[in-house]
């Protein structure tokens, strides 16, 4: 099965894991970490690696931030070549959002490659977008 890593800003992912939770039920190597004002960095990259290690069951993670370019990524980032080293092949994916979140646990019992995986995930996120006038067709 393909782990699932959330790492985010404050409380987001424990929010996100709370909600997945709620609607699908509770997930099996699926880990998630917040960055909090006054954490030091070296030891939230620690704490990235090994949230990332222990979703990892052998088929990969997918990795979720809330934010490109910022410091969730750029831990995840700066973690690349250390997860290489330890055979975990990650896809990292921003703009994490609970829809992606959940189509991603309701797809990883049949698709068991990672490269499928992510692309399913960014789909979903991307199509969740939606306005509420726009989409009945009304003008505000």
């Amino acid at each position: 099965m393909i782990g699932v890593s959330l790492i985010c800003h404050g409380g987001m992912a424990e929010g996100i894991r709370d909600s997945v939770g709620l609607i699908i039920g509770r997930q099996e190597y699926f880990n998630v970490l917040g960055l909090f004002e006054g954490n030091d960095f070296d030891k939230f990259k620690e704490d990235v690696f090994n949230t990332i290690k222990n979703s990892d069951d052998g088929n990969g993670v997918a990795v979720f931030v809330d934010m490109m370019g910022a410091s969730p990524y750029n831990a995840v980032s700066m973690n690349i070549g250390r997860l290489k080293e330890n055979n975990i092949p990650v896809r990292v994916i921003s703009g994490a959002n609970l829809p992606m979140l959940i189509e991603t646990f309701l797809q990883r019992d049949t698709v068991d490659n990672i490269e499928v995986l992510y692309k399913i995930s960014l789909e979903a996120g991307q199509g969740s977008i939606k306005e509420l006038f726009d989409e009945l067709g009304l003008h505000p």
